[in-house]
């Protein structure tokens, strides 16, 4: 039994000609965190939101669980139910209290009584440090606290893996920080997690495995020492002299 939780084999994917995913070949152990980087157009969030097919494959193998989910649509619906999303924009429901946001799919996917729900909602609120919004609404909260939120809707599910979408490129420079320690402190607990960001003080600090791409392909994948400090390929020597210049 393969000690990979996500395997994705030859993967190719197009929008029309656009040839967006370029043969990846992308592993992912249990307990590991990966962070993906590379420029704007790379392929990043797009690869991300193929291992919980947001994004649909053209060719290649996807794994997760030792589930194939774009064989069976049965394999989609419980996936979806262990894998936890972290978007860009929060996505958070504007009409429902922030508990009712954290207790929806844990009464609709779990099936978990009201109580127990509330309760993890509850608790999962401690976490990220928000126990006193538990009544107010999207609208009412700065846009690193809907983060936090976000991230602890997706907690709530108990998922195996958890899929960071760029969750920092959205917010004021200011509540960054907040959302950043809320994920060091998962990074600490055993989660596996694979997140796209262009935080690169995250990536040294926090992850096990760097992974760079540029236009549709893996070009390098190293330890956060080994790629900050010695990149192998002339692409990742330009990205990191530009984006740790500025």
């Amino acid at each position: 039994m393969s000690k990979n939780i996500i395997s994705m084999k030859n993967i190719n994917k197009f929008y029309d000609d656009f040839h967006v995913l370029k043969d990846i070949n992308f592993e992912v152990a249990k307990g590991e965190i990966v962070v993906v980087c590379g420029p704007s157009g790379s392929g990043k969030s797009t690869l991300i939101r193929c291992i919980n097919a947001l994004e649909d494959i053209d060719e290649g193998d996807i794994i997760v669980d030792g589930l194939d989910i774009h064989q069976n649509s049965k394999n989609l619906k419980q996936i979806r139910a262990e894998v936890g999303m972290v978007f860009q924009h929060f996505n958070l429901f504007p009409h429902l209290s922030i508990l009712e946001n954290i207790t929806l799919a844990q009464n609709l996917v779990k099936n978990r009584s009201k109580q127990e729900a509330r309760d993890i909602a509850v608790s999962l609120l401690k976490k990220v440090r928000l126990e006193d919004k538990a009544d107010a609404y999207p609208a009412d909260l700065s846009g690193g606290q809907k983060q936090r939120v976000a991230i602890a809707r997706s907690l709530a599910m108990k998922p195996k893996v958890m899929l960071f979408d760029e969750p920092t490129s959205a917010l004021d420079p200011e509540t960054i920080g907040d959302v950043l320690s809320v994920m060091k402190d998962l990074a600490k607990e055993n989660y596996t997690i694979v997140c796209v960001t262009h935080e690169m003080g995250f990536a040294k600090e926090v992850g096990d495995r760097i992974i760079f791409m540029d236009e549709g392909r893996i070009v390098e994948q190293n330890t956060p020492n080994e790629f900050f400090h010695n990149p192998k390929s002339d692409r990742a020597k330009q990205f990191l002299n530009e984006i740790l210049t500025h």
